[in-house]
């Protein structure tokens, strides 16, 4: 038993270790952290408060001693208070994650409590009850008659959570949905395990697993990715051309600057709402029409690059014309007091030494300029002519 005890307390440790290696890595020195951040890193304490607390059962199990039993029901108490905790945290993590609204975290918080809060008084009454637990007079551990309602209340987060997953997934890229999907199924796994073989632990062993996972797919992604829009940023943009530029293969790699025209004007007349909304919009219009594999970043403000391989060259000008048709379906398609105009810029990355990727960038940011005043002319020159701008 000794060796067995020693066997998971490692594993306990270990696992702690990937916590608080993720927590180092998210450690910002200003701390200064986003909501979704700081709910991620609400849920990876959670997670090294369950393994400390399952470490100290594992030690304090058969340990003789009225104190020792004392000590014993409390870490029970907190550890079994925690369990639906750490799934509310996960629900709340996911629905910011996909709503990114505060008002309804704040709305689902009492309901999301009553479970929560009903499992706490379970606990609390196991004490004198034995609904959840019992310690017998060598201060052995043994499940209580009731320990399903607890176990039930964090399958019924679980299952809410995923629910919601699959219910909002055209709202998230499919990246980001299969891995908010999967974070449930390795410590479904280890409960079923743990209940099923008893004497086994590793729920929360396996929760870290799901929680590397998420932060390794999602959470550090960020880091390349603009909060607002959620494509690439503009320092993983210099990072992914030069190295495009160093490991080229045979195929042409392409260079597309877009502008969202009218930008200062939707702001001013609409507000800033409305403007990020215009910035979300053509972002994605954006995805929308370029494949997987083409690299979409906002390069600063409301300016917009595509990176991407082609054959050659007429391949380069039909998915000029795709964008532009795009735009136009979306103005039809979409009501809004103002209408999405880009201003494009675009051209291949020359095959022969001297150009740097800073350089090949200033070239279609002019080209896109030139586009942009070209378009300005045109405007004026419809305007005099009393015609009706109609893209």
């Amino acid at each position: 038993m000794a060796l067995q005890t020693l066997q998971y307390v490692e594993l306990n440790l270990f696992a702690m270790a990937i916590l608080f290696l993720i927590f180092l890595n998210m450690r910002h020195q200003n701390s200064q952290y986003l909501t979704d951040q700081k709910l991620f890193l609400a849920l990876v304490a959670a997670d090294a408060l369950l393994l400390f607390f399952d470490t100290v059962l594992w030690f304090l199990d058969g340990k003789p001693g009225n104190y020792v039993k004392l000590l014993y029901i409390f870490a029970i108490v907190l550890y079994n208070s925690l369990n639906p905790v750490i799934c509310m945290i996960w629900y709340f993590y996911v629905d910011f994650y996909i709503n990114e609204s505060k008002e309804h975290l704040r709305k689902m918080l009492f309901p999301l409590l009553i479970p929560v809060l009903i499992n706490l008084v379970l606990s609390v009454a196991s004490i004198f009850t034995n609904i959840y637990f019992v310690i017998d007079e060598n201060n052995n551990y043994d499940r209580g008659n009731f320990i399903y309602v607890l176990l039930g209340i964090c399958l019924l987060f679980v299952t809410y959570t995923s629910g919601f997953i699959i219910k909002n997934q055209k709202k998230i890229e499919r990246k980001e949905y299969v891995c908010l999907l999967f974070f449930a199924i390795p410590p479904a796994i280890g409960g079923i395990i743990q209940f099923m073989f008893y004497g086994i632990v590793m729920i929360w062993i396996c929760a870290t697993i799901s929680i590397l996972i998420i932060f390794i797919n999602i959470q550090n992604d960020q880091l390349h990715r603009d909060y607002l829009t959620g494509l690439y940023n503009r320092r993983y943009l210099d990072h992914y051309l030069q190295s495009k530029t160093k490991s080229r293969n045979n195929n042409l790699i392409a260079g597309i600057m877009v502008d969202l025209d009218s930008f200062k004007m939707i702001n001013d007349l609409y507000g800033h709402y409305s403007g990020d909304q215009a910035l979300k919009y053509t972002a994605q219009i954006l995805k929308n029409t370029f494949g997987e594999k083409d690299f979409i970043a906002r390069y600063g403000g409301d300016e917009f690059v595509i990176v991407m391989e082609i054959n050659k060259q007429p391949d380069l000008e039909a998915m000029i014309q795709k964008l532009q048709k795009d735009v136009s379906l979306f103005n039809l398609q979409k009501s809004l007091p103002y209408v999405i105009k880009l201003s494009i810029g675009y051209d291949c990355f020359p095959t022969g030494a001297g150009i740097t990727a800073t350089a090949f960038l200033n070239r279609i940011d002019q080209l896109m300029y030139l586009n942009k005043r070209k378009l300005s002319v045109h405007s004026s020159l419809d305007k005099n002519c009393g015609a009706v701008d109609g893209t």
